[in-house]
């Protein structure tokens, strides 16, 4: 019999478990000193945010890829559909059900099972400067109708963010009692009398003087931090930005409406390869960087809640980012998962576009331009089931 050297393949099980994951930072040291406490080999690879999906998508097919991916939630519809993720099995997801923010498990859940473990969380708040804007507006319509009064003088801005962009204006369609989807299926639920009122709303705020065309997040993040803006929306990665310049602040969920005002909250979790030959032997692994410890260390590592409830009450014990880390809590508490199904997709642009032509009052009806945009919306699903 002829042997050839070289041809022999390793066994997988004689390599480290491999983690794919876009933390950076002291997010990835801490998430880097957990693998280390593992017990067995894990080799953790840092890929910046914007790169690591479509590394997934090209390495994993090929046999290149993870054991373990850590994303966030809206990548499981399309991993899902290229057959890349293992479910979690029962005897994870049973516990989890009890364990964890309904939010949380929602995000990870598509199509009726479970794709990820989820570590942490994230939302919009409405941070606001309590020197500028002494008190807590009650309703989005006292939102508008206080900044306006806060910025008569001229001295400092009211309230003030990008509203072209969906992800920073959902809490005030979510407050009309709007949805990505009407309930059940992938029926467009922006584009009908909620979304209307949502739109007439954001255009009040433009109206007002509140919010200027060409409005940028990044300037309202500049403007917060000199001072000079009494209330905007953010998420808790900009806390450290906060805290450096020492801008007093304080973390609220946004107010009401006719419905609770609900951002968008994003789960970051743990998804197993689907292909990988090592499997079964990520699961314990998720499993235990999923457990209460290691969920109470990313979580004041990156200044985001965790997805468990045993490690949120421990994680708001600490003196120095717990009070904050509460505060997001109550955020994602009332908060709607991030759509995770690819047709989310088609919804995005469209309303973009819509949403800018009516609150710069190109357009004459509302309805009929959010008509038009539920129309586009509909092609694009049609088209990626077709």
């Amino acid at each position: 019999m002829l042997l050839v050297a070289g041809c022999a393949q390793p066994d997988p099980k004689d390599r480290p478990l491999r983690v794919w994951t876009a933390f950076e930072g002291p997010e990835l040291a801490a998430f880097q000193g957990l693998c280390e406490k593992y017990g067995k080999p894990v080799k953790v690879l840092g890929v910046p945010f914007e790169g690591l999906k479509n590394k997934v998508l090209v390495a994993t097919p090929a046999g290149q890829g993870p054991d373990v991916i850590v994303g966030p939630q809206d990548w499981l519809g399309v991993f899902s559909a290229a057959d890349l993720l293992e479910p979690l099995p029962e005897s994870l997801v049973a516990p989890l059900k009890k364990e964890v923010l309904p939010v949380a498990l929602d995000g990870v859940t598509y199509e009726g099972k479970v794709y990820a473990y989820p570590i942490l969380l994230d939302g919009l708040a409405l941070l606001r400067n309590p020197e500028l804007a002494p008190r807590a507006p009650k309703s989005i319509e006292d939102l508008r109708d206080y900044a306006v009064e806060l910025q008569k003088d001229g001295k400092i801005k009211g309230f003030y963010y990008d509203l072209r962009e969906l992800y920073f204006s959902w809490p005030f369609f979510s407050a009309c009692g709007a949805s990505v989807f009407r309930p059940g299926g992938l029926e467009p639920g922006l584009t009908g009398p909620e979304g209307v009122q949502a739109t007439q709303y954001l255009k009040s705020l433009r109206d007002q003087k509140l919010i200027p065309l060409g409005a940028q997040n990044d300037f309202a993040k500049s403007m917060f931090l000199d001072g000079k803006l009494a209330m905007t929306l953010n998420g808790p990665w900009f806390l450290g930005d906060i805290r450096k310049r020492k801008t007093p602040y304080v973390i609220e969920p946004v107010p009401p409406g006719s419905h609770p005002a609900a951002s968008f909250i994003g789960v970051n979790g743990l998804m197993v390869n689907g292909l990988s030959p090592r499997k079964q032997d990520a699961f314990p692994l998720i499993e235990f960087l999923g457990n209460k410890d290691c969920q109470v260390t990313m979580s004041l590592a990156s200044g985001r809640p965790p997805a468990r409830l045993d490690a949120q009450a421990e994680v708001a014990k600490d003196p120095v980012t717990g009070p904050d880390i509460a505060a997001f809590t109550r955020v994602v508490q009332q908060g709607v998962a991030m759509p995770n199904h690819p047709a989310a997709n088609a919804v995005w642009d469209p309303m973009k576009q819509s949403v800018e032509l009516i609150t710069k009052g190109e357009v004459l009806d509302p309805a009929g331009e959010l008509h038009n945009a539920d129309e586009a919306i509909r092609q694009k699903i049609q088209r990626m089931v077709d």
